[in-house]
């Protein structure tokens, strides 16, 4: 292979796994009936706290609230304006901040079937605090909820690093990717 080749493939290889989205999952209530739902509302109640200010705040409370009821109606749910829905929608969002630890730890049977544990540390010898990469980790839930139950029969979720400086336009179109991606799967086929 040429240098100019192996040097293309490379980038297109570091491009893609830049550019890797957040891993998204769902599960549900095998015994749910997907075919009644037909409207939503937002669960009631005020939205759960995290104490977190980055995630407890009106701009992403709508920025998502917006996504999920823009997929809902693109699959022809509508939101309830008086009576009862069919089922309820509730989101659970979350921030860590992801510092690399300095040891690692190993479990394993010793001697006689016994465990034990080992401590290695992993820094290096340039790893001061000011050099350890550290990024933030994000994750979303959307729940549905039936009325008529109050039981859980479908959750999606996300997971995956955060950009801290995208601007508000970047964060809307990546919330509403994640949420589209998420809906995807629900109802489940």
């Amino acid at each position: 292979m040429s240098g100019k080749l192996c040097l293309g493939l490379f980038l297109v290889v570091a491009t893609v796994a830049a550019c890797a989205g957040p891993k998204i999952g769902y599960d549900y209530d095998p015994q749910a009936n997907f075919h009644t739902y037909h409207t939503y509302d937002w669960a009631p109640g005020e939205q759960e706290a995290t104490g977190d200010r980055r995630v407890d705040n009106a701009q992403v409370d709508i920025r998502i609230r917006t996504a999920v009821g823009a997929q809902l109606r693109l699959k022809g749910y509508t939101m309830t304006t008086n009576g009862k829905p069919d089922f309820y929608v509730a989101y659970h969002a979350g921030l860590k901040d992801m510092t690399p630890d300095t040891t690692d730890q190993y479990f394993s049977k010793g001697m006689a079937g016994a465990p034990f544990s080992h401590t290695a540390d992993t820094r290096t010898k340039d790893a001061t605090p000011s050099k350890i990469d550290s990024h933030l980790a994000g994750s979303l839930l959307v729940d549905i909820i039936d009325a008529g139950t109050n039981k859980l029969v479908w959750r999606g979720t996300a997971a995956g690093d955060i950009d801290p400086g995208l601007t508000s336009e970047e964060r809307d179109a990546r919330v509403r990717a994640i949420v589209h991606e998420m809906l995807s799967h629900f109802p489940p086929k």
